[in-house]
């Protein structure tokens, strides 16, 4: 069992947060060689090590002085003397990701997946660009934080779509998450187990879809015969949809779902698969143009425009499907539509499931407007209900409580806001540059 060492790791990222940087790695390091399997350490001792070197990078020439002792270390055939060597390498030359995934890998080979973990996600802050560092991070989270997992997957997917390995990943994740959610373990009736069943067909396909553009067409083409021998089987319809989807077949694949609702108009779930999959196409447009100034801003309000269509239409059709509601309030707030977010919001904090949520971007919305009274209200009862500062939701309600009381002229309350934030995630926002300036301004 390894030596709890919370409270060096504490002591480091207040360190941190002091700006004491080589302070914090120093310590940092310590709690590493007590413990190599600390997660927070592992990515607390990079962006220490980042934010040290930020203005004064070193020169190649002084990397390779510098890091000599350490490259020879990095050679040890004993994996823990491996591991100082690693670090101590990265101390002088952070922003080095092949000697990063160098640790990483041995951290995993020595059986400390966390610190693996630790040292991938303080990569991707670097190196947002790192298909590698995304992978790998989905696939070690995913028996811990599966829902986080499918998120860097699809992060390394943005960059390459065709990653086999992301894909397999992916897939396998969400079919756990599918059964957890809905599968076998829930099952309480025959229909429950057969349904169940169909849907363990589907995704084994699916699989198999991804493997093999042959057997894809192959399965596609069986599926389009069926078609003509029976066509007005909308279930046979259906799974050549989403076989076309699957290979990346988009124009034919919306062919398919339109067809289904023009032979049955009632047919609500092929409207949501539709709309879903033109969200989808746009959304890959976006990631396209990840990067370019000129072409990013008008595939993102492309994107903001199909998603508000397609939850208009939705909503139109289910009027009191209240997460339907709240997800048109989320799409309207992020298109600055805040008025109608907010008449959305007012009828989603309804459900109980929804509560929370729509409580915190109600209170966004009327920060927005600069109605800080209704703000306050809003964010208040999100607090009173928050699920803590270890969760994004929890801290977004009490960041927007410090901008609420910044804006007010509260100094003292909305500082003490930002630093319970800054006491768990310093890199939250501009958190760190919120308690400071606001700190100067009390000062003067």
């Amino acid at each position: 069992m390894a030596i709890d060492v919370s409270k060096q790791v504490a002591k480091a990222e207040q360190a941190f947060r002091s700006k004491k940087y080589e302070l914090s790695i120093e310590i940092f390091l310590q709690a590493l060689q007590i413990d190599p399997d600390n997660r927070a350490g592992r990515r607390g001792v990079r962006a220490a090590a980042l934010k040290k070197t930020e203005h004064n990078y070193p020169s190649a020439f002084s990397i390779k002085l510098g890091t000599a002792t350490s490259r020879m270390g990095m050679a040890n055939p004993s994996i823990e003397r491996r591991l100082p060597s690693f670090e101590n390498y990265l101390k002088l030359d952070p922003k080095n990701t092949s000697v990063a995934h160098k640790l990483a890998e041995t951290l995993e080979k020595a059986g400390y997946e966390n610190g693996a973990i630790g040292v991938y996600e303080g990569m991707v802050q670097h190196a947002p660009k790192d298909e590698l560092a995304f992978v790998n991070l989905g696939r070690l989270l995913g028996a811990k934080e599966p829902e986080d997992a499918i998120k860097h997957l699809e992060r390394a997917l943005s960059i390459n779509p065709k990653n086999q390995q992301a894909i397999k990943i992916r897939k396998d994740l969400a079919a756990e998450l599918s059964i957890k959610r809905t599968g076998f373990e829930t099952a309480t009736t025959t229909h429950d187990l057969l349904r169940d069943k169909d849907q363990a067909k589907e995704l084994l396909q699916a699989d198999r879809l991804q493997r093999s553009g042959d057997e894809a067409g192959d399965y596609m083409s069986r599926l389009a015969k069926q078609i003509e021998e029976n066509p007005n089987d909308s279930n046979i319809r259906r799974k050549l949809a989403m076989a076309y989807q699957q290979a990346q077949q988009f124009d034919q694949a919306e062919e398919t779902w339109a067809a289904i609702i023009e032979h049955d108009p009632t047919d609500f779930d092929a409207r949501v698969k539709l709309g879903d999959l033109r969200i989808s196409r746009v959304q890959r447009e976006v990631n396209a143009v990840e990067g370019d100034a000129e072409k990013t801003p008008a595939a993102e309000q492309k994107l903001r425009t199909t998603k508000i269509r397609e939850f208009r239409t939705r909503v139109a059709e289910h009027p009191t499907d209240l997460g339907l509601r709240f997800e048109l309030g989320k799409v309207l707030l992020h298109d600055s539509e805040v008025d109608e977010a907010i008449g959305e919001f007012q009828k989603s904090v309804k459900d109980p499931r929804k509560r929370f949520d729509s409580l915190s971007l109600l209170g966004e919305c009327f920060l927005t407007k600069g109605l800080f009274d209704l703000a306050a209200r809003q964010l208040e009862k999100a607090l009173a209900e928050s699920p803590g500062l270890n969760s994004a939701q929890g801290k977004r309600v009490v960041y927007n409580l410090g901008l609420l009381r910044e804006n007010q002229g509260e100094l003292a309350q909305a500082r003490e806001h930002f630093l319970e934030i800054y006491e768990v995630d310093v890199s939250y926002r501009d958190v760190s540059d919120k308690v400071t300036s606001i700190s100067l301004k009390m000062k003067s």
